[in-house]
């Protein structure tokens, strides 16, 4: 067996890393060694039968094979399932699996590793060939190396610009799982780099597709959703503003202030002293199930189905208007429900509003003489 500088723990803390880098990116991903270890789903299986066992079970379909060194010695491949995953983000994946890699081994083993440009299909032909020339008695022990690759039109070519062919599914993993990581650190200090870090993708790719399908800055779409949170907390609570910028990632409360005006028009001690009567805010933030033609009142009512909130619309000169939410209900005219959109309130029914471009939604519980 060739001999590599790995133990059983390295391989399972390799195993983890691949298995976070399939979910969280949706392209199913395992590593096979020269040494005989497979990592998939989280599990290092060894030895050639066990190996073979798994794949006879398990379709690949149609890969991006990366040849994988260590110290300048082969050691295995990184196989991507390309089916349905937009080709410039498997060609991204490898940058951020040898990165990951490095992470974890370079301090403790002080060995480099290098992920190398997928094999193309002329490539894996002429390989394929070498392998049944010279091991034709093994060949379906080498079932990994010699698995067919479709050489049609939609054959693999990392170099190649594919922005136009980009699977609409593997984009919207990509945005749902940045939004996720988003919201989840939502009260830290947050940069369009570090999250494309997280869901492994380049920060113009990121910012790209969020601006193509949602519309929206990667930039504005964070503040609109630390502002809003502000804007309840402000409203709903005696915290001190500088309690409630640091609570939301902002170092410096003169830079939180201006962005907090900048969105609503208010400083917060203004909006803080202009909204004393609100009651409760619901506030919904933008994903990829928003659609373009929907408005203001078709998201409300989807979200509010989702979350099991009950309420109640009835026309309202000719506009459907929801007069309750929850357990809150108009009151005698003087208390009820109005709604504002990226911090702003308009002046028309939420029907008649498009959620086009925008980050975030919020029904808010006050007196109309506020």
């Amino acid at each position: 067996m060739i001999d590599y500088p790995l133990n059983q723990e390295d391989y399972r803390t390799l195993a983890g890393a691949v298995a976070t880098f399939s979910g969280i990116t949706q392209i199913d991903t395992f590593f096979y060694t020269l040494d005989d270890q497979l990592l998939k789903d989280n599990n290092v299986y060894s030895g050639s039968n066990e190996i073979q066992s798994i794949f006879q079970a398990d379709s690949l379909g149609n890969n991006a094979i990366f040849p994988v060194t260590i110290e300048q010695r082969l050691w295995g491949f990184i196989i991507c399932d390309a089916r349905n995953v937009s080709q410039q983000r498997i060609y991204l994946s490898r940058n951020y699996l040898e990165n990951i890699f490095n992470q974890l081994l370079e301090p403790k083993l002080n060995v480099n590793v290098s992920v190398w440009d997928a094999i193309n299909d002329e490539q894996l032909s002429r390989i394929r060939f070498f392998d049944t020339f010279l091991r034709s008695s093994t060949a379906q022990n080498q079932k990994i190396l010699t698995q067919p690759v479709k050489t049609d039109n939609n054959s693999y070519h990392p170099n190649e610009e594919q922005d136009n062919q980009d699977d609409l599914d593997g984009v919207k993993q990509s945005i749902n799982a940045a939004i996720d990581y988003i919201e989840k650190n939502i009260h830290h200090t947050i940069s369009l780099s570090h999250v494309a870090q997280e869901v492994f993708l380049s920060s113009s790719y990121l910012s790209r597709i969020f601006k193509t399908h949602l519309n929206v800055n990667f930039i504005d779409y964070v503040n609109f959703r630390k502002i809003s949170i502000a804007s309840e907390k402000l409203a709903l609570s005696k915290l001190p503003i500088n309690y409630v910028a640091n609570q939301l990632g902002f170092q410096q409360t003169s830079y939180f202030t201006k962005i907090f005006k900048q969105k609503t028009g208010l400083t917060p001690s203004e909006y803080r002293q202009q909204n004393t009567s609100i009651q409760k805010v619901i506030s919904i933030h933008r994903d990829i199930t928003w659609n373009d033609n929907d408005t203001v009142f078709d998201i409300s009512k989807k979200f509010f189905q989702h979350n099991d909130i009950s309420y109640y619309s009835q026309p309202v000169n000719g506009y459907p208007y929801f007069n309750s939410i929850g357990n809150l209900t108009d009151s005698s005219g003087t208390k009820g429900w109005i709604y504002t959109v990226d911090c702003k309130q308009p002046t028309v029914p939420s029907s008649a509003v498009s959620i086009k471009g925008k980050s975030v939604v919020q029904w808010i519980y006050t007196s109309y003489s506020n």
